[in-house]
């Protein structure tokens, strides 16, 4: 998808795209594994059960309070979201790695519905899967669908979570990362 199209896309479901953030110190796929956090780690959640017909309405307003209540959004209403784009050294199209994208939080939006609807925020329509963060990594949050309800989870300073700190230790090297990807996980394992 090339940047014109996705800044379509995410126009149409109230982000407004700034433009790709590499080298930002914070590992997509780190800020991908909100969900294998537990709540004794910090992590909470919103849900919304699946057979609910306001769901999408309802986990937008659950997403929006906690990305509110734990700092996502910048004094200007950015964050950091992950695209995923084909790797470097990419042979076809599933080879792909996350990527931030810097957006900004329009007045009319909809992550749960339009966003996943476009393919920006998960897929289909009422479906979230989506990894976000706070500009400087001190929030991840992170929009998936169980068994029987769709939400969102939180994770504030995900720096501290050992288990966390052990994966992103493990992934350093490994042939499926690239080398932004290790350098992101160094600066986020320093810091």
């Amino acid at each position: 998808m090339d940047t014109e199209t996705l800044a379509q896309a995410m126009k149409d479901c109230g982000l407004k795209f700034l433009g790709f953030r590499r080298g930002t110190g914070i590992p997509t796929y780190v800020a991908g594994m909100v969900m294998s956090c537990s709540t004794d780690e910090g992590r909470r959640d919103r849900t919304t059960a699946l057979d609910d017909p306001a769901r999408v309405p309802k986990a937008n307003a659950a997403w929006f309070e906690l990305a509110t209540e734990f700092g996502l959004f910048s004094v200007d209403r950015q964050f950091l979201l992950s695209i995923s784009v084909p790797r470097p050294d990419a042979v076809d199209d599933t080879d792909v790695e996350g990527v931030w994208g810097l957006v900004e939080l329009m007045d009319d939006w909809d992550i749960m519905g339009a966003g996943c609807a476009a393919g920006i925020t998960g897929s289909p329509y009422g479906c979230p899967a989506f990894v976000m963060s706070a500009l400087d990594g001190s929030v991840f949050v992170q929009g998936t669908v169980w068994q029987d309800s769709i939400g969102t989870a939180v994770l504030l300073n995900p720096h501290r979570v050992q288990s966390l700190r052990d994966i992103a230790r493990l992934n350093v090297g490994k042939p499926y990362r690239s080398a932004a990807e290790d350098e992101d996980t160094l600066a986020w394992l320093a810091g």
